[in-house]
């Protein structure tokens, strides 16, 4: 979206579902976490003005309150590090911290601090976050920018070197795709989004698949700035936007606490994930238990290209790594494929060393009115 020119704007559909999937994977993460550590770090780099138009909270009072409920159950310590350039923006920002601080107990401020900075968010917020000490515990980063290449790679760089660092990016293809070719300053801000020159292929690319292309090459910039593992999944709303959400994270279970958090996400925003593996692009609609036809689309495709078939420990693997599908999903999935005729399963109960093998089609009946010869 453009950058607003007001302090406080309307609240869009993407921006309501990222909120709606941020609340849910910070309930899961801070419990985890404050169970382990005595402090943890939720920090953001284009934090807003904390409301919009129609009151519907930011970003920064949704971690506050999700922070405040689980440190009543953890007596440890929280931080939050806000940063703002737009200084209309930080002094609502202030305001409206101050209003949800007063919400909750003096034990509870007394244990979730707040840090607000005034300042472009690179260099600002990776200071903060060294002179505080924050790098060294667990530590989430919401970059949440207006979808531009806005993010440094040498700042991913710098966090996904550290294992105990989470982060979520938003990014719209369209205006590297669109208006960058002809341009040597986008293109240069391209190149220090993706830390190389190599996304700029994408003006090689057929109109249909530019924006996958910059989906994967920003993948892979993730990857070289440290993130073991990424989930990335493609957002469209009803007017057919595209907005992708990139997380990374050194560790597994967050992958699977992020697909929990994100088919729970409430589909009344009118937005839908669409897979960025199916052939067929399905649009799946946001509910828990999602439909599964792309899902079957792409283990089959991923079965078929070993020949000697996959267990269902990689099959629950490569589900979680590299789908927007969870490993639980997968037994039931390739149960009813099996029953489908659509692949074997050996043995036939379907466990974690289970083999699965694409079906072979039965041979078509002869329609040249032949008979077959028995020799």
């Amino acid at each position: 979206m453009a950058v607003p020119k007001e302090s406080v704007w309307e609240r869009d559909p993407h921006t309501a579902a990222k909120h709606d999937l941020l609340k849910r994977y910070l309930e899961a993460w801070a419990p985890i976490l404050l169970s382990r550590h005595d402090l943890i770090t939720y920090a953001e780099g284009f934090a807003g003005s904390g409301v919009y138009k129609q009151g519907e909270p930011g970003s920064p009072v949704i971690a506050y309150n999700v922070f405040a409920g689980a440190l009543h159950k953890f007596p440890k310590s929280m931080r939050l590090v806000l940063t703002e350039e737009d200084p209309r923006r930080v002094q609502e920002l202030r305001r409206q911290m101050t209003f949800v601080r007063a919400k909750h107990s003096d034990y509870i401020a007394e244990r979730l601090t707040v840090d607000i900075g005034e300042a472009e968010f690179h260099p600002a917020l990776l200071r903060k976050l060294q002179t505080l000490g924050s790098l060294d515990h667990p530590l989430f980063v919401f970059l949440d920018s207006f979808g531009g290449p806005d993010i440094s790679y040498s700042l991913l760089h710098e966090l996904g070197s550290r294992r105990s660092t989470e982060v979520m990016v938003t990014f719209a293809p369209s205006f590297l795709a669109r208006f960058a070719e002809n341009h040597d300053g986008h293109s240069q801000l391209g190149d220090d989004a993706f830390g190389s020159p190599d996304w700029r292929a994408v003006f090689q690319q057929p109109s249909a698949q530019k924006f996958a292309f910059l989906r994967e090459q920003y993948r892979d910039t993730l990857r070289r700035a440290g993130f073991l593992h990424t989930l990335y999944f493609e957002m469209v709303d009803e007017g057919g936007r595209v907005l992708y959400l990139i997380f990374g994270t050194a560790h597994t279970k967050g992958l699977e606490k992020m697909k929990e958090a994100m088919w729970k996400v409430d589909p009344s925003y009118g937005v839908r994930y669409r897979d960025p593996k199916d052939v067929q692009q399905e649009a799946l609609a946001l509910e828990f238990e999602p439909n599964t036809a792309p899902l079957q689309r792409i283990l089959r495709t991923f079965v078929a290209d070993a020949p000697e078939g996959r267990t269902i420990e990689e099959l629950q693997k490569y589900t979680l790594l590299e789908t927007v599908y969870r490993p639980a999903q997968v037994i039931r999935l390739i149960r009813q494929m099996r029953d489908e005729g659509i692949v074997t399963t050996e043995p036939r109960a379907v466990t974690a060393k289970t083999r699965v093998t694409v079906s072979t089609p039965p041979r078509k009946p002869s329609t040249s009115g032949e008979q077959g010869s028995l020799w």
